[in-house]
């Protein structure tokens, strides 16, 4: 076992892929992320450096368990509950006891619209940590009462053949134990999967003990994961030098005073009394970056207001003599971009016929000379698409009136197409 904790993600992406690579080519792999899509990214990027991929199991820890649990409630005939099925078990919980009077702490807010949700997930904390009725019932003022609470938690599960998710993470971590079980011959990977609780931690620990090797990676502040894996393995350190955006990142939310260091060239923190005085303040440090070599076209502004800034910067940027493009938002995708990736994928394809063939469907083929292919009277009728319809006729006309001030006209509201298009794609084939 290999515990890995670093403050950069790459540093810890590079540490798991290099574990990866290092497999034999015969082993299975079971590479569980804190998200899926997190672990199908890392496995993608694993995949382009090898000639080809096979036993990667791809898996969330939540998914995981599903799998691993799932012959067991099948043989029990129980169910794992949902978040909505939690919130009605603990309500029907507390009208129960307010019915018997059994609430002394609580009776006052029982009845409040928000307290069976806080309840919940109170409950679901204490089972999830292992807490137990009986300890809980000395613990102090108001224990007595969620003790009680917990109990009915409990009973009203165990009369539907329903379980929270405390006793579906225990379900699991009794399948992992089972060294013939499902996945126990792979090589493990947990890529920076948090354990925030007991049931999580054994669950992880026994997936963990039948692995024939293990690779886990922590991000630097995670200390309750830190402390799950800390007396099973010792957690290796790997932080890139102390210095530029790294520093930053390794004490920005550290505990106690960041020592003292050099001035960071990277980063630059300024206040200005308004918005307008910081778009000015902005518009002065591009320029500054442009007298030391840098492009406008490698610059961007990142704002987290836009709808208080762009006009503001808009006309900051015009008195500076600044060329700048605004982006409105990337709500939908744009069909002169999803054209452009289409002719890139036709190229690294060898010249596909059908990724050209998706470039022209698309109908942002540029306006040509008189003669030419792609010529502006050449068009055929525009997509019905809900999505590429709208908006791609929406940048024709824009293109429009942008570059040659023309009225809109009939020709104007269709897209432009090569002439014989189909002829090209049979030539390109």
């Amino acid at each position: 076992m290999r515990v890995v904790l670093s403050s950069s993600a790459a540093v810890r992406l590079d540490a798991a892929r290099q574990f990866v690579l290092d497999a034999p080519p015969a082993t299975e792999l079971l590479v569980v992320g804190a998200t899926r899509g997190a672990a199908d990214d890392f496995v993608r990027e694993c995949a382009r450096e090898r000639s080809a991929t096979f036993g990667v199991y791809r898996l969330s820890l939540t998914q995981l368990a599903a799998r691993l649990a799932a012959p067991l409630f099948a043989v029990h005939r129980q169910t794992p509950a949902t978040a909505l099925a939690i919130e009605a078990v603990a309500a029907r919980a507390v009208y129960d006891a307010q019915q018997e009077l059994s609430l002394r702490y609580f009776g006052p807010v029982a009845d409040a619209p928000g307290f069976p949700r806080a309840l919940a997930r109170t409950l679901e904390e204490l089972a999830l940590a292992g807490v137990t009725s009986p300890r809980l019932a000395g613990a102090g003022e108001g224990a007595s009462d969620l003790a009680a609470l917990l109990e009915r938690f409990e009973a009203q599960f165990e009369a539907v053949a329903t379980v929270d998710r405390a006793a579906f993470l225990g379900t699991a971590t009794r399948a992992a134990a089972d060294p013939r079980g499902l996945f126990a011959r792979c090589r493990l990977l947990l890529l920076d999967v948090a354990v925030s609780n007991a049931a999580e931690r054994d669950l992880v620990r026994a997936l963990a003990a039948r692995a024939p090797s293990v690779f886990v990676t922590i991000p630097a502040g995670d200390a309750a994961t830190e402390r799950a894996w800390a007396d099973r393995a010792e957690v290796e350190r790997i932080d890139p030098p102390d210095g530029g955006l790294d520093r930053v990142r390794r004490h920005l939310f550290a505990p106690g005073t960041t020592p003292a260091g050099e001035p960071l060239g990277d980063v630059e923190l300024f206040s200005a009394p308004g918005e307008g005085r910081e778009a000015v303040e902005i518009a002065r440090r591009l320029l500054r970056e442009s007298r030391s070599g840098v492009p406008f076209d490698r610059m961007a502004i990142a704002l987290r207001a836009p709808q208080q800034y762009a006009g503001l910067l808009e006309h900051a940027l015009e008195r500076a003599g600044i060329p700048a493009y605004f982006e409105r938002g990337t709500r939908r995708p744009h069909p002169a971009g999803r054209a452009f990736l289409a002719l890139i994928a036709c190229v690294q394809e060898n010249l596909s016929a059908r990724r050209f063939a998706e470039y022209l469907s698309l109908g942002q083929v540029p306006r040509g000379r008189e003669g030419q292919v792609g010529q502006a009277g050449d068009a055929f009728p525009a997509s019905q698409d809900e999505v590429f319809g709208a908006v791609a006729e929406r940048a024709d006309l824009q293109a429009q009136a942008e570059t040659e001030g023309e009225v809109e006209t009939a020709a104007a509201r269709a897209f432009r197409a090569p002439w014989k298009w189909e002829r090209i794609l049979a030539e390109s084939r």
